[in-house]
């Protein structure tokens, strides 16, 4: 088996089935297994994709979050490579033997972690395929910009050429060896969605490996079709966003949680949540933090 390509569902049945034929439907030329992970979902995804031959599904009776599930789908894969893939993503090209040539043609020369195509929406316009690593001094810089000019400045949008080297691939489509995953211990299960894809790129990017996207295919990524914002979600991020300064930026850390608990009174204007979703946005901040 050359690629395993795993993909985490949670309530979004049609995104997924959608994701999963086109898989089916562009991808020649290479070995591949497709190993879908259920969430819990509750939407009929269970009683739809466990009777198809042509996945393997595993179903956990719980929300195990994006990271932890896609562990989960790791111990069952047998493909030398993995490609990590968002249920709302859409496959318009081979990109999946695209990708995997690419890696074995120059993986010792450009020294590869993680590699990824160009996402693009449903008009294939461009949209966010790679960042880089979150620091704390601009994290704070990004809010004291809204007020007067800082000496910091916050990155520019990514300008891709044919191979484009990166902090981090976004975690829709990550192309990468098995082997390396299970080196780092794949992703870290204190996170339960957000920043784990950032995090467990830091760590390979700690072994001297590079990061790229490709010019060579792009991908369609339906970014948010599977989440909704919610003060739910606004808090999972805040976490998600405190754990990784914590693990990658410890030196500092004093520095984020100082600014967090003088800024985060200021949300409290936040119009688009109730005073009571504040108050417990304040509360779960100021609790990670401490």
């Amino acid at each position: 088996m050359q690629v395993s390509i795993i993909i985490v569902n949670y309530n979004t049945k049609d995104i997924t089935e959608n994701c999963i034929a086109s898989i089916i439907s562009q991808t020649k030329g290479v070995e591949y297994e497709i190993i879908l992970v259920d969430n819990g979902s509750t939407d009929g995804s269970k009683e739809y994709f466990e009777r198809r031959n042509e996945i393997k599904y595993i179903y956990s009776k719980e929300n195990l979050g994006f990271g932890k599930a896609n562990n989960l789908g790791n111990r069952y894969a047998n493909g030398e490579f993995l490609f990590i893939l968002n249920s709302d993503t859409i496959l318009i090209e081979n990109s999946i033997k695209i990708l995997k040539d690419f890696f074995e043609a120059n993986e010792r020369k450009l020294n590869i972690g993680v590699l990824g195509a160009v996402l693009c929406d449903e008009n294939l316009n461009r949209i966010n395929s790679a960042g880089s690593f979150p620091q704390i001094k601009y994290y704070i810089s990004d809010y004291l910009n809204l007020f007067f000019k800082t000496k910091y400045k916050t990155y520019d949008n990514i300008e891709f050429k044919d191979i484009t080297k990166v902090d981090m691939v976004s975690g829709a489509d990550m192309f990468l060896r098995r082997d390396l995953f299970n080196k780092v211990n794949g992703f870290d299960e204190d996170f339960f969605l957000y920043f784990e894809e950032t995090d467990l790129q830091k760590r390979i990017s700690n072994l001297s490996k590079t990061n790229y996207i490709i010019n060579q295919t792009k991908i369609i990524h339906l970014e948010g079709a599977s989440s909704k914002v919610n003060n739910w979600k606004r808090k999972i991020i805040q976490n998600s966003q405190t754990l990784y300064f914590k693990k990658n930026d410890p030196g500092n850390f004093f520095k984020y949680a100082f600014f967090e608990i003088l800024c985060t009174p200021v949300r409290f204007f936040n119009s688009n949540y109730t005073f009571k979703e504040n108050m417990s946005f304040f509360r779960n901040n100021i609790n990670k933090l401490l």
